[in-house]
């Protein structure tokens, strides 16, 4: 045999096993990561595949931290879940809407918003990774991924164990410690404590001091993250679904940048959504003892703050 024959031999033993390992090890990381019970892993996977509720409330973790699904249920007599995840932005929603849309149509959608969200940069879509568990049973999504930072992403998922690559740890944790995952209270997950007067005055120093461009028509924004975001109200108009899109509460009152004014315009476009900004309202600005932390409202702030916001539905 000559040594081509022998390396192309050896070559193609080595790729055998490769591959057996690797769908070995991927069956047993998808095992355990769809037997979450608990945690960001068991949410995403209620909200991709599971999800029936009247109400769903779209965002980041100011969404989860937010809204309270029961407190909506309640006054709206709609059953309601939050699909919001943390650290997300508008890039992930729109793949979360696009794959629950195609199982079923809700009645109310709330999207949470952030201004920073049109800020240029590739995070937000390799954020997008978190959803590459789900791409085998969801081919609708790789075509966000396809148009992720990386253009390789769609070949690597043909790998059983990459997908799980960025969960190894929080899978670890929340299978050993199983008991201190927190419960969420149908996708809602609000926040102990408060701010202090001495947080919240350190904070507005440094936004005083910030030389960041407060946003105007000279400012870059991501076009392809307010193209997604006008796909995702489009969505929602083509299926006459009432929209409300909402900038929820900050403890700083938020000037109504050029990013925000975007919002705004492409919201107009839609005769089925309402655009609600509480970053002005003075019922929360600097009001710390609201707050859990200079993005989130804790407990307390975030059922008044549902409260409200049912006021408006209504």
């Amino acid at each position: 045999m000559s040594q081509v024959s022998k390396f192309l031999r050896n070559l193609l033993f080595f790729l055998i096993i490769v591959v057996i390992v690797d769908s070995l090890l991927g069956y047993s990381l998808q095992t355990i990561y769809f037997s979450q019970k608990k945690g960001q892993f068991a949410q995403t996977t209620y909200s991709v595949d599971s999800t029936h509720q009247d109400v769903l409330i779209f965002g980041s973790s100011r969404a989860v931290r937010h809204y309270s699904p029961s407190i909506i249920s309640k006054a709206l007599h709609l059953s309601c879940y939050n699909v919001g995840r943390d650290g997300q932005m508008i890039p992930y929603y729109a793949a979360l809407q696009e794959t629950i849309f195609k199982r079923y149509k809700p009645k109310l959608v709330i999207l949470d918003i952030n201004p920073w969200e049109l800020s240029p940069g590739e995070e937000k879509y390799e954020k997008l990774s978190i959803l590459f568990p789900y791409c085998r049973q969801h081919p609708e999504l790789t075509s966000y991924m396809s148009n992720s930072s990386s253009p390789w992403e769609k070949y690597k998922l043909l790998s059983r164990t990459y997908p799980y690559n960025s969960s190894l740890f929080i899978l670890g944790y929340n299978t050993i410690f199983a008991g201190k995952v927190q419960e969420d209270d149908n996708g809602y997950v609000p926040l102990p404590g408060q701010m202090s007067q001495a947080a919240l005055n350190d904070y507005n120093e440094r936004v005083k001091n910030s030389s960041e461009n407060e946003g105007d028509e000279s400012t870059v924004i991501d076009e392809r993250a307010l193209a997604y975001y006008e796909q995702f109200l489009r969505n929602t108009d083509k299926a006459n679904i009432k929209t409300y899109v909402v900038i929820s509460p900050m403890p700083l009152k938020q000037a109504t940048n050029y990013n925000i004014r975007k919002f705004m315009q492409v919201a107009s476009k839609f005769r089925n959504v309402t655009f609600l900004n509480y970053s002005i309202d003075p019922k929360y600005n600097y009001q710390y003892a609201k707050f859990a932390d200079i993005f989130h409202l804790n407990k307390q702030g975030s059922e008044e703050f549902t409260n409200d916001l049912i006021q408006q539905i209504k």
